[in-house]
């Protein structure tokens, strides 16, 4: 007994690959069938794209290509080979399924003498008035001997085997002799009994109740379907479908004049579609020219660079300023899924504009789409996020900081401490702000020299990042912070946020200096004012050991009543 071998896995990834390519291939054709005319140097060169491609199937020992046809996709032993994502009511697989086809074989020879005639088939079926033959009837008229097909008889709800013609002759329906008379079977009608005269409508009158339950009637899930249908149908923008053409002919021409002046003309569009405020066709473009870019075959490099300089030119200032002033003036919503796709096609020459932008921008929906596209960009252009930290724009400087703060870029800490030392005014304060963000070592280092800073609000955020971060080696400049005689004139504030990051970082080290501050007597009493033993409860409640928690109930029955309550505070468990 002789067994067949299995075929190899990569034999069978092969052979997949080579169906792929070959639906692929056959679909460029159809669409080049409807759009070009039969002597066009286009249309000739995609069916023999697809000719080729049928061949190279047959190269794989396949002996037929066997199909099951869906709405929308053709499916091979189990797996999807081709899905139709845009205008799926002009594909192949609806205009089969449409008619009753639910499988197609193609045998080899398909290529060489029947491709084209398909080809033609299908642009009739697909361009039929409502009287005229569907498309089984075309191919039954057809005649061919390389295709066959499986269809469904809608009218009589089952199924009937429909094969091609064999060469000898056979009528198309080669399934045998008794596929063939199932399919022209009469359906079973009772037969009609003649009323009586006088009897119902006059003859000739059609009511709308007599079609109520035939078999044409829709219910409500097909009617919907079918609204749907035609929504997406005159809904569409046809100069998606010619940027869909452009960018196929990039692929399917080798001719390097043909692809330059393509090239020419999608420049130009794309310039249409920013003018007109097209941005999710812009968007839709700049992704198709990065895939041309990448799949096109015997790409030249000029041609490589200027599909890709594509996003650089959309990525200029003031191309993104009119797509943010899109944005601002509200006038067309712009889909959040656009404006992340747009925003994360573009350059580092775009992180200029966007940063500002967010810097001014009260929040709402499109700011938070804006925000989490240029983060993206940003982690893709750290060099140009961290250049533009020292940027002279104010509002470009500031976004930036802001961003390197969010996403904690510790390659910006050289900048900013760079910013810090020559700033000025409440810029200082947005660099303290944006390195206790990042919190790394080298920005919390950067921070230390502003703790003692003349400007309060840069020392009371310098502060706190030191106790946020727990920033254990600035605790010398704390203890000298304490022991000034300034510190006793400062605001409350001040003193609050000296006292906090003090207690947060000193440990038991540090409660005879705070013990000191809250119980230490005079002969006159109290040595400090009331406002400073609070703040010296508080760091004592922070400390939270043993001997801070002794050192608090000392002055636990204070007659200064602030000091008394933020005692009570302390001691119920932490500072208020």
């Amino acid at each position: 007994m002789t067994v067949a071998a299995r075929p190899r896995a990569d034999d069978q990834t092969a052979s997949s690959n080579s169906i792929e390519e070959a639906l692929r291939a056959f679909t460029k054709a159809f669409r080049a069938w409807q759009l070009y005319l039969p002597n066009n140097p286009t249309r000739e060169r995609a069916i023999d794209v697809a000719c080729s491609a049928f061949a190279s199937c047959w190269a794989t020992d396949a002996t037929e290509l066997r199909l099951q046809v869906r709405e929308a996709a053709f499916v091979h032993e189990g797996r999807l080979v081709l899905r139709e994502q845009e205008r799926q009511s002009d594909g192949i697989p609806w205009i089969l399924y449409r008619d009753g086809i639910r499988e197609l074989t193609i045998r080899p020879g398909f290529e060489r003498e029947e491709l084209a005639e398909v080809l033609a088939v299908l642009q009739r079926a697909r361009q039929a008035a409502p009287d005229d033959d569907d498309l089984v009837t075309m191919l039954w008229i057809a005649d061919l001997e390389t295709v066959s097909y499986r269809y469904v008889d809608v009218a009589s709800s089952y199924e009937v085997g429909a094969l091609a013609a064999a060469a000898s002759g056979g009528s198309l329906g080669g399934g045998g002799a008794s596929a063939a008379e199932a399919a022209r079977e009469p359906l079973a009608v009772p037969a009609a009994e003649s009323p009586s005269v006088g009897d119902g409508p006059p003859p000739g009158i059609v009511r709308v109740e007599d079609f109520d339950s035939t078999l044409y009637f829709l219910d409500k899930r097909e009617l919907a379907y079918l609204q749907e249908e035609v929504r997406a149908e005159f809904g569409s923008d046809p100069r998606r479908g010619v940027l869909a053409v452009l960018f196929d002919l990039v692929e399917i021409r080798l001719e390097q004049p043909v692809r330059r002046e393509v090239i020419d003309r999608v420049d130009e569009l794309m310039v249409d579609l920013l003018a007109t405020g097209s941005y999710d066709l812009v968007a839709y473009a700049l992704q198709e020219a990065q895939l041309a870019a990448r799949r096109a075959p015997e790409l030249q490099a000029t041609e490589r660079d200027r599909l890709l300089a594509i996003a650089d030119q959309l990525s200029q200032p003031e191309v993104v300023a009119q797509l943010l002033q899109a944005v601002d003036e509200g006038a067309r919503a712009l889909p959040a899924g656009t404006l992340e796709t747009l925003v994360a096609e573009l350059r580092g020459a775009a992180l200029a504009p966007l940063v500002a932008w967010l810097s001014q921008s009260a929040g709402g929906a499109s700011r938070a789409v804006v925000e989490r596209a240029v983060l993206q960009l940003a982690e893709r252009q750290t060099a140009d996020l961290v250049r533009l930290v020292e940027d002279a724009d104010p509002d470009t400087a500031r976004g930036a900081m802001r961003l390197a703060g969010q996403m904690r870029t510790a390659a910006a800490v050289p900048a900013l401490s760079r910013l810090l030392r020559s700033a000025t005014g409440p810029q200082r304060t947005e660099v303290v702000q944006a390195l206790s963000a990042i919190g790394s070592p080298g920005a919390m280092q950067a921070i230390e020299p502003v703790l003692d800073d003349e400007g309060r609000d840069v020392r009371v955020h310098a502060l706190r990042a030191v106790m946020t971060q727990r920033h254990a080696p600035a605790l010398p400049r704390l203890t000298a912070a304490l022991k000034r005689r300034e510190l006793r004139t400062a605001d409350r504030s001040d003193k609050t946020a000296l006292f906090d990051a003090y207690g947060t970082l000193c440990g038991d080290a540090g409660v005879g200096l705070l013990d000191g501050m809250l119980n230490g007597r005079s002969l006159l009493g109290p040595r400090e004012s009331s406002e400073m033993r609070a703040c010296a409860a508080r760091a004592l409640a922070l400390v939270g050991s043993a001997s801070a928690v002794a050192s608090l109930r000392k002055a636990a029955d204070s007659r200064d009543a602030v000091v008394r309550n933020e005692v009570a505070r302390a001691l119920r468990g932490g500072p208020g």
